[in-house]
């Protein structure tokens, strides 16, 4: 076990002399291209239409604006500031053809029907009460896409056939009891390991702590979901959930003398799910916040937040000035499978909705995908430049060890050993319709 901690030691010490580098390094540049910013500022001055992104747009290169109906264009606002989306930065006039394949691909989770009863609930639609359940999926299932097919595959409607791992993915959210990550399992887990009766609303950080739980019990065992708590994200308790040992430890029977025999081991990176729980104000969104949420969707490793309006779960994707783009799990279709055309076709939508950031509830959870160690790295570099020393009001800390004073203020939610069955939520009292009508309760958000 000592060798692993060293290990753990000595790549979150490697992090930390980037981090404190990164600075030195860009103060540096910083003074030996001023006088080039100098004239590249007098340069735009000279145009106010010639604003970001203009310079990579060259004669008969706009064709993807010409291919979109005026619907589509009215989903995007008429502005030349660059449209953040999942890391990637786009143009809301130029790069409507990639916006929508983007989003398209995106797995979109809604309010199922007519599906199976949850255990002894009885339920056989989420409707009312799975809008934050649906927006776990849609994180979870999009970052297995990623890593199964790559960030640049896109899903279309008019492939001939789907590629196997993607029915592999998608047939893990499928509303029954034996889908690894189906509403039922993600419901009976709630009730099982955050006491959540079947048929009520969870918070951001809830569906981030039954997910993470469920993907240990996924025998595929191909995603690590780790949830930063407490305002803080520890590198090296990061570390600890992914690097699993690839050879096995030394035998403690194994003669000292013995020169031929290596005490190393090695440790594999397995693919993670990162949410960082938080909460950035009271009953709304406190401004000094709102410059690093919107920094956070152009980092590269970004899934996206799952938060949403009060009352109202929602999967943010981007933002575009002080806007931010959303899928809307507030769409009751029919249970469905994904090997049909039409019933794939039902988890996917082209355009996304917009909202307001002053309009989204203060709790939220943000969620990062590194599919290598190297990005999970660059992630803590970009986080340490972009959020921290950029923003005068941090959205989160970071450290490489979490501090004595900082243990687990909140519980620990690593020990949590609940497994769903068919009598978890036997108690769960249906709700009337009136009481339905609304679907979360601002009481149910995790104030950390």
């Amino acid at each position: 076990m000592s060798g692993y901690s060293d290990y753990i030691m000595s790549a979150s010490s490697s992090i930390a002399d980037i981090v404190n580098n990164a600075s030195s390094v860009a103060a540096s540049a910083a003074g030996q291209v001023a006088y080039q910013v100098s004239d590249a500022c007098h340069s735009v001055a000279q145009s106010a239409q010639q604003k970001f992104l203009s310079y990579k747009y060259e004669p008969g290169k706009s064709s993807g604006a010409l291919d979109c109906d005026m619907e589509e264009v009215s989903i995007y606002p008429d502005t030349d500031s660059p449209v953040w989306l999942l890391g990637h930065q786009l143009s809301a006039k130029y790069d409507l053809a990639e916006l929508r394949e983007l989003v398209l691909t995106r797995p979109w989770m809604t309010y199922r029907r007519d599906f199976p009863p949850i255990g002894e609930s009885g339920l056989t639609s989420d409707q009312g009460w799975g809008c934050m359940l649906r927006c776990g999926q849609m994180v979870l299932a999009g970052a297995l896409l990623d890593v199964k097919l790559g960030r640049d595959w896109r899903w279309r409607l008019e492939a001939e056939q789907r590629e196997p791992e993607y029915l592999g993915v998608m047939e893990r959210f499928l509303d029954n009891k034996s889908a690894e990550y189906s509403i039922h399992q993600i419901s009976l887990m709630g009730e099982s390991v955050d006491k959540k009766p079947v048929g009520t609303w969870f918070g951001p950080n809830t569906v981030a702590q039954v997910l993470r739980k469920l993907c240990k019990y996924d025998p595929c065992n191909d995603i690590c979901v780790h949830v930063a708590m407490d305002n803080a994200l520890i590198i090296s308790e990061v570390k600890q959930s992914c690097l699993h040992p690839v050879t096995p430890e030394p035998s403690s029977d194994i003669s000292s003398d013995d020169q031929s025999v290596t005490t190393e081991r090695t440790y594999a990176w397995k693919p993670l799910l990162l949410f960082v729980s938080l909460r950035l104000g009271l009953s709304e969104i406190n401004p000094v916040y709102k410059a690093g949420l919107k920094k956070c969707f152009s980092l590269p490793s970004s899934l996206g937040v799952i938060g949403g309006s009060p009352n109202h779960a929602l999967y943010l994707l981007g933002c575009v000035d002080d806007e931010v783009l959303y899928l809307d799990p507030h769409t009751t279709q029919v249970s469905g499978g994904v090997r049909e055309r039409d019933t794939d076709a039902s988890y996917h939508i082209p355009h996304p909705g917009r909202i307001s950031i002053s309009g989204l509830d203060p709790s939220l959870a943000l969620c990062f995908l590194c599919i290598t160690e190297q990005e999970f790295d660059n992630l803590c570099i970009n986080i340490q430049e972009s959020l921290i020393e950029k923003c005068p009001t941090p959205l989160f800390e970071m450290m490489l060890e979490r501090p004595a004073h900082m243990a687990h203020m909140y519980g620990d939610k690593s020990d949590m050993d609940g497994v769903p069955d068919d009598t978890t939520g036997k108690d769960y009292e249906q709700l009337d319709d009136t009481t339905r009508k609304y679907d979360s309760d601002n009481e149910e958000f995790e104030i950390l």
